[in-house]
């Protein structure tokens, strides 16, 4: 029998250390931010109480079978929308044991609401903001800036663990940097992306390539009190010795979206539906989750050494024509690690050697073990 490659096992034996499934309990918002990628999607029936709970269980039901307890990300729309907001927590919470994390624009918070949201086990919210009030509200609508700092600081008083998340343009680009700096006493996370052009994104200028090294370059080297993620994993490429340790592109490998009407995609921003949450194992045993999550891709993206500890966007890829294209934002010719093609046969053969040669290892260390 021939063996199967190195890809195909990998692939279908890659079990995340953390594994998060974004959950979007509804489509309604009452902001309508500039950039929103979802802004173009047709309008979707809130799904039930009970619907949402047994979404919840099936993918409790994955994560046991996989062997992980995955966190979810109860996103929306606005979440805080739904008046049974609570009791979806305390499923995630108390009935499995799980973590959540609550994705808001932070602009209808009571204080009775986050109580009762802090009494169910909620220890994590992410905040969304885009700069300081005149450039945020600009974005997201008059007054969201007060009501989002509001509760901000209403909820580190009451111990909760916060995010901010920022979309960076070529608008907020200038003040970002002095914007994370005047909030950092905070002990926020900072939570940066680029912004998508995809739905409101289609219409916004992106950073300068200049701008991203910068924006990279700032995140690596940052010190703070509050700590500072990009989300687009291109931007590890400007230093390979610190790529090393990053995981990248998170979509297909440790992480999907579940949308209002219980479709799967490997992020929601990536348009490309792969499965449905009645059936989770197939989603993610089918083909296009188990090539995303070895990073089985085209390009310079499949020749490049940084390919495990990046994998480009997956949005920008499929923006281009191909899901798994490559991400030509990145630095990683400039540092030399994109691969010719013989290059890169002999990079993987060597691959698939160690893979041997470990398996050989861990066998005769079984049979020792059992004599």
């Amino acid at each position: 029998m021939r063996p199967t490659s190195l890809d195909a096992r990998l692939a279908k034996a890659i079990i995340p250390e953390y594994f998060s499934v974004q959950m979007h309990l509804l489509h309604a918002c009452n902001l309508a931010c500039a950039h929103c990628y979802d802004i173009d999607h047709p309008s979707l029936a809130m799904p039930s109480t009970d619907e949402v709970k047994r979404r919840i269980d099936n993918v409790y039901a994955l994560g046991h079978q996989l062997g992980v307890t995955p966190d979810i990300h109860l996103s929306g729309g606005e979440p805080t929308l739904r008046r049974d907001l609570v009791d979806i927590v305390e499923h995630v919470l108390q009935t499995h044991e799980g973590d959540a994390l609550l994705f808001s624009n932070g602009t209808r918070f009571s204080r009775q609401l986050a109580r009762e949201l802090w009494d169910a086990g909620l220890r994590f919210v992410q905040i969304s903001l885009e700069d300081p009030e005149p450039l945020n509200d600009d974005v997201r609508g008059s007054g969201s800036y007060a009501k989002a700092m509001q509760t901000l600081h209403m909820l580190a008083d009451m111990g909760f663990r916060l995010t901010v998340s920022i979309t960076v343009t070529a608008k907020n680009f200038p003040s970002l940097f002095g914007f994370v700096a005047g909030l950092d006493a905070m002990q926020l996370h900072f939570h940066i992306r680029e912004v998508f052009a995809v739905g409101g994104g289609a219409d916004l200028q992106v950073i300068t390539p200049a701008q991203r090294r910068q924006l990279a370059e700032w995140a690596i080297a940052w010190q703070g009190a509050s700590t500072v993620g990009i989300e687009d994993p291109v931007h590890c490429s400007v230093s390979p010795v610190y790529a090393h340790a990053q995981a990248g592109c998170v979509a297909g490998r440790n992480h999907f979206c579940i949308d209002v009407d219980g479709d799967v995609y490997p992020c929601r921003p990536l348009g490309y539906r792969v499965g449905h949450v009645d059936d989770l194992p197939a989603m993610w045993f089918g083909d296009v989750m188990t090539r995303l999550r070895h990073r089985q891709l085209d390009g310079q993206c499949g020749r490049c050494q940084l390919r495990h500890n990046c994998g480009g966007c997956r949005v920008h890829a499929l923006a281009a024509g191909n899901l798994f294209g490559e991400d030509t934002r990145c630095f990683a010719n400039e540092t030399g690690q994109i691969l010719t093609p013989l290059q890169n046969h002999v990079f993987r053969a060597s691959q698939d050697v160690g893979w041997r040669i470990a398996q050989a290892r861990r066998t005769v260390a079984a049979i020792r073990g059992e004599r």
